[in-house]
């Protein structure tokens, strides 16, 4: 009779634990909504930018103490990056990010992974038009019911041809 009991305690421990697990389960068409949707803010992200309104851009990142954003090798908060693009704003003359392409994961009903192919045109007051390439990876996570990007990187795939572009903003 205990084996008995301890088998069928087990078998129901199984089961409970299988259903829970296939509720946590996402369909694939939960799962292509899911990935349309945050795509989507990543999408205005990506035209704000190439508007040159990285203000707003910015307002789809998450401003969360635990957030952190990785350009130039530096990991910053939202305020940093407000601030940075706040000073190189105004010398940027000409700005276009191309994704060649969408690679996502969907990691939960709320949380997505992008990493992008990105290529750039960037030209700066008084410097040369610098062409390259980036790959841009970023988390992003529903908080408060909307998709905020929570950590974000640029990988330069020539880092310094995009030094000598940028630092020369610094000598002017």
């Amino acid at each position: 009779m205990k084996k008995f009991l301890t088998i069928a305690f087990c078998c129901i421990c199984f089961a409970l634990v299988s259903c829970k697990n296939a509720k946590e389960q996402l369909t694939k068409v939960q799962i292509e909504e899911i990935t349309k949707s945050a795509t989507a803010v990543v999408k205005k992200v990506f035209e704000y930018s190439n508007l040159q309104d990285f203000e707003t851009g910015l307002t789809h990142y998450s401003a969360s103490s635990d957030s952190y954003f990785i350009t130039d090798g530096i990991m910053h908060s939202l305020g940093d990056l407000k601030k940075s693009y706040r000073e190189i704003g105004p010398s940027v003359e000409v700005l276009h990010n191309t994704i060649e392409s969408w690679n996502t994961s969907v990691l939960s009903k709320d949380v997505v992974i992008f990493t992008l192919p990105v290529q750039l045109k960037l030209k700066l007051r008084g410097l040369p038009e610098y062409n390259g390439k980036l790959i841009w990876t970023a988390t992003v996570q529903k908080q408060n019911d909307e998709w905020k990007i929570v950590q974000s990187h640029e990988s330069w795939l020539n880092c310094a041809q995009v030094a000598a572009a940028l630092t020369a903003v610094a000598d002017n």
